[in-house]
This record gives structure tokens, C-alpha cells and sequence, in this order.
């Protein structure tokens, strides 16, 4: 039997860091009639953003994307064991924060919790709507698409919340030295008609499967 060494065995690949350099989230108010996202890219037409799913623009740079999981746990104890012997979990959330830069109306709604569909613009160029005097919780498909490397080396990650609900909006300061910002929190509920509330997709020309652990793409 060959002699291994440590750097044979260890099974380090630095190719396999990767970050997100460029980012895109998009957001879709929730029809039943929606189709599921699987791929976000393609051989041949590139990038893939579903029908209906629209950008909120620029966000902070310093915030980027945030993605929460809170989780609750029981544990069981039994009599001559020092550890728990059983645990299960109550609860498992995924969240997502980020604070958005464009003052328009996929922002707006996302803030304020609003339908602007409806708003018009009068005569003089003014648009304005109302806090409703109770609060409807929209619910959204949510869409966030990564990028790391360029042309054949790009590769994308993505994430897709089914439904999605803001469940929290920051404060918004009107200061001199800082833009118009709309902080929105989302948490992400499981879909019945997909059966899931989070999907991770990577795709792109730069992915390596192999390196990755993964089966290589199916022959067609």
C-alpha cells in the first residue's frame, strides 16, 4: 500500500472559496398560479430571471445581503446520562435583510407594505398614497441571484424564497449626508405547492461539479 501524505489526504481545494462580488435580489407579489425556479442559468440563453420578477435596484455595500436561520430546539433527558439523548427541532426560519437605494416603487411597496398599482399621477407631475389604517401582510417570491468570476469562469448562486412575508422594516433617516434608504427584513414560509421555504441554486459556465462533489451535467 502507497504511503499517503497529509497534503494528499487532506482534501483542500481553494477553488471551491467563493464570494459574491455582484448582486441582483428580485421580487415577485405571490400568484398561485407562479411556476417554480429550478435554474437561473443556461447554456444556451445565459441567465435566466422568471417573468414577473423585479429588481429593487441598488443596495448598501457594507450590508450586502443578510441571510438569518433561527432555529428552537427540545431536548430530551434521561436518568445516568450526562448529555441529552434525543433532540429535535421545534423551529427552523430563514431570514433575509438588506436595505435597499432607489427611491421607486418596487421599494416603496416593499417598505411601506403597499399595493402602489393603483397610484396615479396628476396634472403637476404628484403622486402620493396613504399608510393603510390596517396593515395587510403582502406575500412575495423572492429571488436572489449571486455572481463570482466573469465571462467562462462566472458562476451564480442563488436562493429562492417561495413565500416570503417583510416581517420588518429599519428606520429611515433623512440626513444631509446620507441617501434615501428602505431597510426591509424578509422571513421566508413553506410553500405548499412546492413544498419547500428555501431553494439554493448554482449554476453558470464556471462551475465545477467535480470539484464540488457533485455529479457532472447529464449528457444532451
Amino acid at each position: 500500500m502507497a504511503v499517503k501524505t497529509f497534503n494528499e489526504v487532506k482534501g483542500h481545494k481553494q477553488s471551491n472559496i467563493r464570494k459574491v462580488l455582484e448582486m441582483a435580489i428580485f421580487v415577485k407579489p405571490f400568484e398561485e398560479e407562479d411556476t417554480e425556479v429550478k435554474t437561473v442559468w443556461t447554456a444556451t440563453e445565459g441567465l435566466v430571471v422568471p417573468a414577473g420578477y423585479l429588481p429593487v435596484g441598488l443596495v448598501t455595500k457594507d450590508d450586502g445581503a443578510s441571510w438569518s436561520r433561527d432555529q428552537d430546539t427540545v431536548e430530551v433527558e434521561s436518568l445516568g446520562y450526562a448529555e441529552p439523548t434525543r433532540q429535535d427541532i421545534l423551529k427552523d426560519m430563514t431570514g433575509l435583510t438588506f436595505t435597499m437605494q432607489e427611491s421607486k416603487k418596487t421599494t416603496m411597496e416593499l417598505f411601506h407594505g403597499l399595493d402602489l398599482s393603483t397610484v396615479v399621477t396628476d396634472a403637476d407631475g404628484n403622486i402620493f398614497f396613504d399608510k393603510a389604517s390596517r396593515p395587510v401582510s403582502r406575500k412575495y417570491r423572492v429571488l436572489a441571484l449571486g455572481k463570482d468570476g466573469d465571462g467562462p469562469d462566472a458562476i451564480y448562486v442563488a436562493r429562492w424564497l417561495p413565500r416570503a412575508q417583510v416581517t420588518e422594516n429599519g428606520e429611515q433617516a433623512w440626513a444631509e449626508g446620507d441617501e434615501i434608504k428602505y431597510p426591509a427584513t424578509f422571513n421566508s414560509y413553506t410553500d405548499e405547492k412546492f413544498g419547500t421555504s428555501f431553494r439554493e441554486i448554482w449554476g453558470g459556465p464556471g462551475l465545477d461539479h467535480a470539484g464540488m462533489g457533485f455529479p457532472l451535467p447529464a449528457a444532451g
